[in-house]
């Protein structure tokens, strides 16, 4: 019996990696889409004020910025998958006024698990993609308004301005010279 040219199965299976990984980016930028969505009409906010970012770029805002979209998602080598998204909260117009936030996930099996930060992971279900925009909400809103007492927290005992290291009276320079 002969053998089928193995030359020609290694560029079969080279063809079906590529599809299977493009289908499953395809996927996860579908989700992200989805994820878009979700926040647009969780937030009740117009479209034009929640915008997409590659995650290493980060997010730079110009009057010439393009919106960005789900091919910023960036894929690591194990197969997770970052996108980076910012929310212009200024009401009026578009000043610089954003909340951004990075989005994490990888699909397992059929599900994907995402999160926004190490204390809560969810599910791509319905009830998961709601939970989600409902946390992320509470964790802006939460974010916007300590601002203040963020900026004013500073190290319980803090003796000298930052960048200044005090003398102690014992302990002055003494000249070496006659």
């Amino acid at each position: 019996m002969p053998r089928r040219n193995r030359y020609k199965q290694l560029c079969e299976a080279y063809d079906r990696g590529v599809t299977e990984c493009s289908q499953y980016q395809n996927e996860c930028r579908e989700f992200v889409q989805e994820i878009r969505s979700a926040i647009i009409e969780s937030l009740n906010c117009p479209e034009p004020k929640v915008f997409m970012f590659s995650p290493s770029s980060g997010f730079v805002y110009n009057s010439q910025s393009i919106q960005g979209d789900a091919f910023d998602t960036e894929f690591g080598e194990n197969g997770t998958a970052a996108i980076g998204f910012a929310i212009n909260v200024n009401d009026d117009d578009l000043q610089e006024k954003f909340f951004t936030f990075l989005v994490i996930f990888k699909k397992t099996g059929s599900k994907i698990l995402f999160s926004v930060d190490e204390d809560k992971e969810f599910v791509n279900s319905n009830d998961g993609i709601n939970d989600f925009c409902d946390y992320l909400f509470e964790m802006a809103r939460k974010s916007l308004l300590g601002r203040l007492d963020n900026f004013l927290q500073s190290p319980k005992e803090m003796n000298a301005p930052i960048g200044f290291r005090p003398e102690r009276e014992d302990t002055k320079k003494v000249s070496k010279k006659p």
